[in-house]
């Protein structure tokens, strides 16, 4: 980027500018893996420290800024909880310990700051994880907007195999563990003015009991949590990173009535919109069905779908098949299409 480049709320907004950005500041950086780990180079969801015998350390790190703190069917603490346990899932860790670091605007209510907290120790003692350090700095009036948290996750890997953005293999088949695009359609249906009369709410879960058995068979290639950026951004980055092209089927891929509502009435792309609570798992074909039975025992998963597959044409590619046996690229968003989601 130019030296003059005026940054955007986009270059943050997990698309195609944020990358664009992030390029640029990693060459800043020297070393940025540990004994030919993950690091900051892949843009994974976290990292990986390999320690002794087959003992790898997972570590992600996040920040959290949404606006409201509050919103439909959540709050910033349970979103960051789950963020950060959801990182660690997704790279194939099972999740044990959490920082929390609060930055808290001058003259917020205690009873909120309370709230907030108690939802992220409850999210962390639900699924075993630790509250291990963190930090608290009040500022001066104006210069935070209420309360932020950044976290770090930090886990074990337990799947046989490395998991990551770039290991989806030609043939393997493409599963959305349910609805894309919840979280931001939630935000959005009562922010900015809009207050559209709809029960949506957010889709915020730690994925962690969904995932993690079907994470130790060995079975999934890669898994992405379609955050910033929706499903389209994840998707693109599995195509992109791993070489391949994926060939959706549009018909197949499960969508929320009221989500689609939203999206239609506002003008947005549902693959632009950011989740929460779902998954997009790259898995190999002969043990697909299985798995997708098992994910849609569990509650979190009974909107799975196989929405398609990994191939060779295309490659770096995502091309959705629509109901009249057309094709059409899905492109990587510039950005979410509202700030301050997660």
């Amino acid at each position: 980027m130019k030296p003059d480049t005026i940054i955007e709320l986009n270059h943050g907004a997990g698309g195609s500018l944020m990358d664009t950005f992030l390029n640029s500041l990693l060459s800043i950086y020297k070393t940025k893996s540990i004994d030919n780990g993950i690091g900051v180079d892949e843009l994974d969801d976290g990292a990986t420290i390999p320690l002794s015998g087959d003992l790898t350390l997972i570590v992600s790190s996040d920040s959290h800024t949404v606006d409201p703190i509050f919103f439909p069917g959540g709050d910033i603490g349970v979103l960051a909880a789950a963020g950060t346990i959801n990182d660690v899932t997704m790279m194939g860790g099972k999740p044990i310990a959490i920082t929390c670091a609060l930055l808290i605007e001058e003259g917020t209510i205690y009873s909120d700051v309370h709230k907030v907290l108690t939802s992220f120790a409850r999210t962390c003692e639900e699924h075993n994880v630790a509250v291990i350090a963190g930090d608290t700095k009040v500022l001066p009036k104006g210069q935070v907007d209420s309360l932020y948290i950044s976290t770090t996750g930090l886990g074990i890997r337990i799947s046989p195999n490395v998991i990551s953005d770039s290991n989806v293999e030609v043939g393997d088949k493409i599963i959305i563990t349910g609805f894309p695009g919840m979280h931001g359609a939630s935000l959005i249906a009562g922010r900015e003015g809009i207050n559209l009369k709809t029960t949506l709410e957010s889709d915020v879960a730690p994925l962690v009991d969904l995932l993690l058995p079907l994470v130790k068979e060995g079975a999934i290639h890669a898994m992405k949590d379609p955050t910033r950026g929706g499903t389209g951004s994840a998707l693109n980055e599995f195509a992109e990173k791993s070489n391949v092209g994926l060939l959706l089927n549009e018909d197949e891929i499960p969508i929320h009535p009221e989500v689609n509502g939203v999206c239609e009435l506002l003008g947005i792309d549902i693959f632009s919109l950011s989740s929460e609570g779902k998954a997009i798992i790259a898995v190999s074909a002969e043990e697909a069905e299985e798995v997708l039975t098992q994910i849609t025992n569990h509650p979190l998963g009974k909107d799975a779908k196989i929405i398609g597959e990994a191939t060779d044409k295309y490659r770096g590619k995502v091309v959705l098949r629509t109901s009249i046996g057309g094709h059409r690229l899905l492109r990587k968003p510039l950005g979410e299409p509202i700030p301050r989601v997660c």
